[in-house]
Parts: C-alpha cells; sequence; structure tokens
C-alpha cells in the first residue's frame, strides 16, 4: 500500500500445491500454505437404511472441530440419543459431562437438564428428550482445546409429524473431564432401537 518504502518480499523456492495460498512471516518471507477446510466423512439416510448409529471414523488428527448435522432424524425406540468421542482405542467412556435448556415455542421460560460424568455419553439432544415421535434438525459441533481435550455445543430444534404444531428449541454444552487422546472417531448412537427416518452427516475442520 506504500510503494515509495521499497519493500522486498522472499518468494518460496518452490511451487506450492494446487488451493495454497501465499502467506507473510512479518519480517518479508513468503511461503505457501493450506487453507482450513472442511472434509465430510459420512452421510446417513435414515430412511433408506436403518441404523442405530451415526458415527465416522478416520478423522485427522489435525481436525479443529467436527459438526454433526441432522434433518428429522426419528428414532424407533423411547431413548436419549446419545454422543461418544473416542480414539484408535476405540470409544472413550467416561468423564462426560453436559448442561443445557430446552424451550416450548409458547413458553417464556426454559427447562434445564445437566448429566454429570456419564459413562453413556453426553446427550447432545437433552436429557428429558426420548420420545420416539420426536424429529431432530440441527448441528451438535466438537471444538478441541489443545492437542486432546473437547468440548461441545448444540442446537436443535424438536418438531413433530406435520399434523402436530408443538415445536421446542433446545441448547446443550459440555465437556468430557478424563478423555486425554487423539480423537479420531465419533458417535450419536442409540443404545435400543434404530434411527428410521432423516438424514445425518459428519464433517471434520482441518
Amino acid at each position: 500500500s506504500n510503494p515509495a518504502a521499497n519493500r522486498t518480499f522472499k518468494l518460496p523456492g518452490a511451487d506450492g500445491s494446487a488451493g495454497q495460498f501465499l502467506k507473510t512471516d512479518g519480517s518479508g518471507a513468503l511461503s505457501f500454505a493450506t487453507p482450513l477446510s472442511w472434509i465430510e466423512h459420512a452421510d446417513f439416510d435414515f430412511a433408506s437404511t436403518a441404523s442405530n448409529a451415526i458415527t465416522t471414523t478416520g478423522i485427522p488428527s489435525t481436525a479443529r472441530m467436527v459438526k454433526i448435522n441432522v434433518f428429522r432424524i426419528k428414532h424407533s425406540a423411547t431413548q436419549v440419543p446419545y454422543l461418544r468421542i473416542g480414539s484408535s482405542s476405540g470409544m472413550h467412556a467416561t468423564g462426560y459431562t453436559d448442561i443445557g435448556t430446552w424451550r416450548e415455542s409458547s413458553d417464556s421460560g426454559a427447562t434445564s437438564g445437566r448429566g454429570i460424568r456419564q459413562t453413556v455419553g453426553w446427550a447432545p439432544f437433552h436429557w428429558d428428550f426420548n420420545n420416539n415421535t420426536n424429529r431432530y434438525s440441527g448441528h451438535v459441533e466438537l471444538n478441541r482445546i489443545g492437542s486432546t481435550r473437547w468440548t461441545y455445543f448444540s442446537s436443535i430444534d424438536v418438531g413433530y409429524p406435520a399434523n402436530n404444531n408443538t415445536q421446542y428449541i433446545n441448547h446443550m454444552h459440555g465437556h468430557n473431564e478424563t478423555f486425554n487422546a487423539t480423537l479420531d472417531r465419533v458417535s450419536l448412537y442409540m443404545a435400543s432401537g434404530n434411527f428410521t427416518e432423516g438424514y445425518a452427516t459428519i464433517l471434520s475442520l482441518s
């Protein structure tokens, strides 16, 4: 922006890769860098193939965020859907702590619920919601702190079949007190029954 300053920038000695960009170190040296990008790991159509889990493995160790998007998913059993994280050793089974609220569209206040040091996992759709008529839409977002610690946040709207106008908005926040490994898998699962309707996608940001 100031040609009179006669700035000098040192270009990299080799070509970058497709999609990379040039960045500066603040001292005139330029290098190629790869921008953060979303990777889609799995997608599900439960009307076509029922399953008891929205799950994937192989999430890269560089992932800063993992997101599960859901659209009107329904489960067959009267059961709270649970969320677990894991490493190459398998799914982690301790230390899940979360708290959140739900509110019906006609309510002026919110109702809270929590799970403390659970072994089954977090309840990203809220601990109070287990009816097999529920349709859940929204997202669950996991964020890495440091190299091995994770928190999560969810924002879910809960509806019913088309002839029912009742609707809820649910928010949950949580962390795991004991997980201390490189995350490479997540699973939103039913302890009994299956997901039988709706769609889901799992992505990570690296």
